[in-house]
Parts: structure tokens; sequence; C-alpha cells
């Protein structure tokens, strides 16, 4: 590979992920969270999606994975937990260690706004061809094998 495809490779990286997030965020999230509550955030969202794959996560944990400060993080649990839609649990071998689950009403609202989402991104991915939709995935699978490749260096 020459330097002005190495050059290339590297504007797109910084260009397209951004780009795509934005509008993700604003076409699916922002756009359908509105729909189901007022109170509910993107980050909000975000962190009972993890919970809906794991059964429950460390405070800290969830902090982390979003970038966002343990302050931001105890007013998100706070409001999450005002809406019923999360549990708080103290770790039974550590106490200083608080962990959160989803609840019944938190597993069903996510899961509901995840068919919304599913939704809005079929119809956005219907325009593309059979070799298109192949293509995106073996892009995906690339990008994602780069990003795995690069998470150690950002701790």
């Amino acid at each position: 590979m020459n330097e002005k495809q190495i050059e290339e490779l590297g504007e797109l990286l910084m260009i397209i992920p951004t780009k795509l997030c934005r509008n993700m965020e604003k076409r699916f999230v922002n756009t359908i969270l509105k729909d189901f509550s007022k109170d509910l955030a993107k980050h909000h969202f975000m962190i009972m999606k993890m919970l809906q794959v794991k059964d429950h996560f460390y405070v800290t944990e969830v902090s982390t994975y979003l970038g966002i400060t343990k302050s931001q993080m105890t007013a998100s649990v706070d409001k999450l937990l005002k809406l019923g839609y999360v549990e708080r649990h103290t770790d039974e071998n550590d106490r200083r260690k608080i962990f959160i689950s989803l609840t019944k009403e938190g597993e069903l609202i996510t899961e509901k706004i995840c068919e919304q989402i599913k939704i809005i991104f079929t119809k956005d991915i219907s325009v593309l061809s059979e070799n298109e939709l192949h293509d995106l995935k073996k892009g995906l699978i690339v990008l994602n094998k780069f990003y795995r490749l690069n998470e150690g260096n950002n701790k």
C-alpha cells in the first residue's frame, strides 16, 4: 500500500465514523426516544442496551465504556431508577462496588426501542443491492477488526 492510499484511508477513518454516528444518533436514537419518553436521552438508552446484552454491569464499567464521568453516570442511573428501568445492587463481596441491572419494564422499553431502530434501519438499507450489502458487511467486519486491534492502545 502506498503513502497516498494510507493517507486516504486515514481521512476516511476520521470522517466516516463521525458522520455515521451523528446520522444514526439523530435518525435512530433521538427521534425514536422522543416517541417513548421525553425523559430518555441517548446515554440512557446506551446503558439499557448494554444491560440487555449482559445481565448486569458495575456502574464504573458502564462509565468507562461510554466515556462519561462518574457524576454523569450517577445522574443517569438515578434517572433510570426514577423511571423504573434499572435496579441498583451492592456487590456482596465488596460493598463499595455497585452494579445495575434492567427491570422488567426496562427490558420491555429497551426491546421496543430496538424494534423501532430495526424498522428504520431495515428501510434505510433496503436501497442497497445484495452485492452492496455483502460489501458493507465485509467492510464492517474489517472495521471491527481494526477497532479491536487498536482497542488496547486506548487504555
